[in-house]
């Protein structure tokens, strides 16, 4: 974890908007641990203050990518960091990142606080960040996967229309950081208390159909085919359908989409590797998803190699690698 000192330098290092926001925010943040660990024991302080500093350190780094990538203006940031609206989220991730020395959730809080500065205020996503800021912290990891999943099953599908194979590629790599997920009812019982979702174990839907509307509901019985003996049709089976996000558990699984280590977990032997941004390739309502091969990456069969030439006419930040 960062030397909560070095913040100081590492704003003046990012220079910019963004580094006179990670000063304004960690003098806030010093400010906002001193009222809530006031009282507590110096070696809980201390801590609590480096599990601050290593997240406000993962937001500075986020907040430069959007200032270098021109998603948002210097006015714009100006702008979000005065809103009352906004300085509660980033009072609250403060210290549910104190509360914590789990570095993934410290990169979720921050992405999360990232994508809420794109957001104007009193829209969904910003009422809805807040309540997936508390959520975050006090959901274990599987609870996050839990959440990651279940928002891609119910609220992400392809911008564009795709044939079979095409589609079928896009299932597999998605879905395979999620290939060895096991439902525990406690888990789905603890996300209804902190009111992250509903759960009815008497579900009958459908993950296939689920699936399959997300092509228009065209490819119902080869996605059929597809989930037949899989791991992820029997934990759907065993109680996962009955899992029914609401809007903070829906912004958790975004979160979780867009996370680093998500896309880095996705798919090593395609030679493909998915990258949380904006894009035009797989897209969520909100804008996520773009596809990349990264330098040196080795596209050994035929079907990678026509893959990663037909999304180059499609995505424009497309490298190919060694093809």
């Amino acid at each position: 974890m960062p030397d909560p000192i070095s913040l100081i330098a590492l704003g003046a290092a990012v220079g910019g908007a963004a580094g006179k926001f990670t000063e304004k925010a960690w003098d806030s943040s010093e400010r906002w641990l001193r009222e809530r660990f006031g009282s507590h024991r110096a070696a809980a302080q201390k801590l609590a203050r480096e599990n601050a500093a290593d997240f406000v350190r993962e937001l500075a780094d986020r907040v430069k990518k959007l200032e270098d990538e021109h998603q948002v203006k210097r006015q714009q940031l100006d702008h979000v960091a005065r809103h009352p609206q906004f300085s509660a989220l980033l009072q609250r991730s403060v210290l549910n990142a104190a509360e914590t020395n789990d570095h993934t959730k410290h990169k979720l809080l921050a992405t999360l606080v990232a994508n809420r500065m794109q957001s104007p205020p009193e829209t969904t996503l910003a009422l809805a960040s807040q309540l997936a800021s508390d959520a975050i912290a006090r959901s274990t990891q599987r609870q996050l996967t839990l959440m990651a999943l279940q928002g891609f099953i119910e609220g992400v599908q392809p911008k564009y229309p795709m044939k079979f194979a095409m589609f079928r590629v896009w299932l597999r790599v998605t879905l395979e950081p999620f290939e060895d997920f096991e439902f525990n009812e406690l888990d789905a019982r603890h996300l209804v208390a902190i009111a992250c979702a509903t759960f009815d174990p008497t579900s009958q839907r459908l993950l296939s159909l689920m699936l399959a509307m997300k092509s228009g509901g065209k490819f119902l019985r080869k996605v059929e085919e597809i989930l037949r003996d899989t791991n992820l049709q029997s934990q759907w089976d065993y109680g996962l359908a009955g899992v029914e996000l609401t809007v903070g558990g829906t912004g958790c699984g975004r979160v979780g989409l867009r996370s680093d280590d998500w896309s880095r977990s996705r798919s090593a032997q395609m030679g493909l590797t998915f990258h949380p941004a904006r894009g035009d390739m797989f897209i969520e309502r909100c804008d996520f998803i773009i596809l990349q091969a990264p330098l040196g990456a080795k596209c050994e069969k035929p079907w990678q190699i026509r893959f990663l030439r037909f999304t180059f006419k499609l995505c424009s930040r497309l490298t190919v690698g060694s093809v």
